[in-house]
């Protein structure tokens, strides 16, 4: 079983769409997808009409989708993120609006070795930056693998018998990097944002979990990040939010 997992496309139809034209429909045999498809980007009715034309196998939120929804309070965001959900907001279609408030929250079992959340499995909203935080979310995760998203920062811990190692893929050329699977391990996998990075690799990222072959696969992908931005200079978004774009921050 091969398994398509996106997370933080954050309205980045670009991205999302050079992602869907490397791993095409036929390529994969399930797709879940980790919550914040708003938020940030200026195409979030592009986005998740796509999504829903592809009709994942899960889909749950995160805490931009709650906020642009309308269902969430902006209390927590700085400024430019509380803009972009305003913005947001206004901008949704009646149905995508509709869509988006209802989304289920994490964590969501998948199968007997998979489960997702957007942040931990006892928070949606909690970030994961440390191997504390990992910790603290795999003693929560009821299954081998857990699928979490929200710091928009790749990254694979791996836990056996008490110890905890991280792996960082270094950026590189090829923007691939492949993690085996241990029986005897527990795994919380990050697989990056589509379509906001912040590990300062502008590239859209996302990961293939091949059960059969007992492996996760981290993937970069470039994009028309130039699209993206002028699609931001051309509403009413924060500026900011299309330089950053280039940066991968």
């Amino acid at each position: 079983m091969r398994w398509l997992v996106l997370t933080d496309i954050h309205g980045n139809i670009e991205a999302l769409d050079a992602i869907l034209v490397a791993v095409p429909l036929g390529t994969y045999d399930r797709l879940l997808v980790l919550g914040d498809l708003v938020g940030y980007g200026a195409s979030p009715n592009e986005v998740v009409d796509r999504l829903y034309e592809l009709e994942p196998n899960s889909l749950i939120r995160g805490n931009h989708d709650k906020v642009a929804s309308g269902i969430g309070t902006a209390r927590h965001f700085n400024r430019l993120a509380a803009q972009a959900a305003m913005w947001t907001l206004k901008t949704l279609t009646v149905e995508n609006l509709e869509r988006i408030a209802n989304l289920p929250s994490g964590p969501c079992i998948i199968d007997r070795q998979i489960e997702i959340c957007h942040g931990t499995p006892f928070d949606e909203d909690v970030y994961v930056f440390n191997e504390l935080d990992a910790k603290r979310a795999l003693e929560a995760s009821q299954h081998q693998i857990c699928f979490f998203g929200h710091t928009h920062v790749p990254v694979v811990f791996e836990s056996t018998e008490g110890s905890l190692q991280a792996l960082i893929p270094d950026p590189n050329p090829e923007g691939i990097t492949t993690v085996a699977i241990h029986r005897d391990c527990k795994y919380l996998i990050n697989p990056g944002s589509v379509g906001q990075p912040r590990d300062g690799d502008p590239r859209a990222a996302y990961a293939i979990f091949d059960s059969k072959e007992s492996q996760v696969t981290l993937y970069r992908i470039d994009y028309p990040v130039n699209l993206a931005q002028q699609k931001i200079f051309e509403s009413e978004l924060p500026e900011y939010l299309a330089y950053r774009l280039a940066l991968g921050r």
